[in-house]
């Protein structure tokens, strides 16, 4: 809640958790067909736009995190939607590194968003852009330090969302 109460002290008013608010209401299974692509959308948007943070905060042990969790990623079809739980955890990571807390908590609201979207097929169109940038690629990309070659990288990455959405 946005009241906090302390034995003996009262009661402050306290800053509210957005990503907590937005919650509640963010239960895929009550929302349209609209709301959920618009909110996938913006997932898009963030990680496009997040580029400069990521870059500039991304430490050595990041980029070490990052290249175990890709050591093992094989060459993806264009028409492949990923391994859910591997976008996670790369995306994830990428979230975490920008050190914005209320970034990495509206991240982990719209999970269950992102799964919906995924499962229900609703970017099961298929595209005709068959390279795309791999997280690897992204990895390495990353070592340069150059944000709008990640930012562009990025895009890149996300083509194949972008095409099925903007048809």
């Amino acid at each position: 809640g946005l009241i906090e109460t302390k034995k003996k002290k009262g009661a402050v008013i306290k800053s509210p958790d957005v990503a907590g608010l937005l919650q509640k209401s963010m239960i895929p299974h009550i929302l349209n067909e609209t709301t959920l692509k618009d909110v996938f959308e913006m997932r898009l948007i963030i990680e496009v736009g997040m580029a400069d943070f990521v870059v500039n905060r991304t430490t050595e042990t990041d980029i070490e995190e990052l290249s175990q969790i890709v050591k093992n990623e094989e060459n993806p079809d264009a028409n492949v939607l990923f391994d859910i739980d591997y976008e996670i955890r790369f995306h994830g990571k990428l979230y975490e590194i920008t050190r914005n807390e209320t970034l990495k908590g509206f991240q982990k609201l719209l999970l269950p968003i992102y799964n919906y979207v995924y499962s229900s097929g609703m970017l099961k169109i298929p595209t005709t852009r068959k390279h795309f940038t791999s997280h690897k690629q992204l990895v390495e990309i990353l070592k340069k330090r150059d944000a709008n070659e990640f930012r562009a990288g990025m895009r890149n990455h996300l083509e194949n969302h972008f095409s099925r959405i903007l048809q």
